[in-house]
């Protein structure tokens, strides 16, 4: 049975610092992924988080060439791990970068899976709940402008949702 992370704390608080550094070593060697993130975590630089989303970006939501796999797994795992490192404003900008990518391989090749849609929706959900933590100034309004009307058109609803989720971003921050 795997720790939970107040015994992970624990045995982490015990050890002594050379058994520390063959811990990270360990999961550093493990897999890509740890390597990725401990890279970004330790050295700032998260560049290679965002290129692994937007190379899953590409396979999931392809809008030229071969038909694109429309399995957002990959893509929603890339993000995940992006936004566990990134400033607030590069993180809204990848989760927009999510939405934006389906939106165009919907306009290429048309309808998919409901759940897509609702995964499109609940990313820029987070995105317009991210962009009220900012400045007025950062928030990239005509970008979110221009998705919910590049989004126009599309079934299950979601084109109703986008615009609802937007309309009521832009009734908050008018409040404010």
């Amino acid at each position: 049975m795997p720790l939970t992370l107040t015994q992970l704390r624990k045995t982490v608080a015990e050890m002594d610092a050379p058994e520390l550094q063959g811990l990270i070593e360990e999961l550093f060697k493990a897999n890509v992924t740890n390597k990725r993130l401990l890279t970004a975590l330790l050295e700032g630089d998260s560049s290679d988080l965002l290129a692994k989303l937007d190379s899953e970006l590409l396979k999931a939501f392809r809008d030229e060439g071969r038909m694109p796999t429309m399995k957002v797994g990959g893509a929603k795992k890339a993000l995940a791990a992006y936004l566990k490192v990134a400033s607030p404003i590069q993180a809204l900008d990848a989760e927009l970068r999510y939405v934006e990518a389906g939106i165009r391989c919907l306009n290429a090749y048309g309808d998919w899976p409901e759940n897509n849609y609702s995964s499109m929706e609940k990313v820029f959900e987070s995105a317009l709940k991210r962009a009220r933590t900012l400045d007025a100034d950062a928030v990239p309004h005509k970008r979110l402008a221009a998705l919910v009307k590049d989004g126009d058109g599309f079934g299950y609803g979601f084109s109703d949702q986008l615009q609802w989720l937007y309309d009521e971003f832009m009734e908050e921050l008018e409040e404010d």
